[in-house]
């Protein structure tokens, strides 16, 4: 670890959180409480027609931003800087974590998710799988590709790597929390049939994380495997 990575890691307070897991917890339900009221967990109707692609598209950046404005808020209620989630050092290196880490998960994630079908048959598809089936234009496959490849991994690698994993890694040692980070990824997306990839690829998010202790490569690799994910699902729909 270099000398200028110490010090910012010392200065973030990075592995060392002044929240728990239960702040985290209570912040992700007060937002999922906002989204009820607003009417943002009921996925909407006609998600093949364009009406149904624009609530869509419009749901999942409104829930970024809510989630960037609830986590930054909490971080000023806290006193801590934004940084303690490991958004720090941005560099070549990260990138080139991030996206062997995304091919990696795309590959891996898929195998395990064929086996899985074959014995358990094909599950429904998820919403943003239906999304994709109904596009059929650039421009709505770009807006997916940002939503699914920038949007969705920022937000979530900062919840689960930035907030949920330090936490944990301090109360259970790095194998520890890099487990329990990774089943809490994959509970929370409420997919039986999809948990066990989500389990891997929330594994391998996470042990980015620790290796590096820097968010990027997550988030690069996250973003990778989605875009890959968005791609493929494009082209098969012809």
């Amino acid at each position: 670890m270099s000398d200028k990575l110490g010090k910012d890691l010392e200065q973030s307070g990075l592995w060392d959180p002044k929240w728990n897991f239960w702040q985290v917890l209570y912040l992700i339900l007060v937002v999922y409480v906002i989204e009820l009221f607003l009417g943002w967990l009921k996925i909407p109707d006609f998600l093949g027609a364009i009406s149904g692609f624009i609530n869509y598209a419009l749901i999942g950046f409104g829930e970024g931003l809510l989630f960037f404005v609830a986590i930054i808020i909490f971080f000023k209620l806290i006193r801590a800087p934004l940084s303690a989630t490991g958004l720090i050092n941005f560099n070549w290196q990260s990138i080139l974590y991030g996206l062997g880490g995304g091919v990696f998960l795309f590959f891996c994630v898929g195998l395990l998710g064929d086996f899985i079908i074959e014995r358990l048959g094909t599950p429904e598809p998820q919403s943003f799988a239906l999304v994709v089936q109904g596009a059929d234009s650039l421009w709505q496959f770009v807006v997916l590709l940002i939503l699914g490849g920038v949007i969705i991994p920022l937000k979530e690698e900062i919840i689960f790597r930035g907030l949920v994993f330090p936490p944990l890694r301090k109360a259970y040692g790095n194998a520890g929390g890099i487990v329990l980070t990774a089943l809490f990824f994959g509970v929370m997306h409420f997919d039986l049939i999809r948990f066990l990839p989500l389990l891997f690829g929330g594994i391998v998010l996470t042990w980015l994380y620790a290796k590096t202790r820097i968010l990027w490569p997550s988030i690069i690799a996250h973003g990778v495997w989605n875009m890959l994910m968005t791609i493929l699902m494009w082209w098969q729909k012809g």
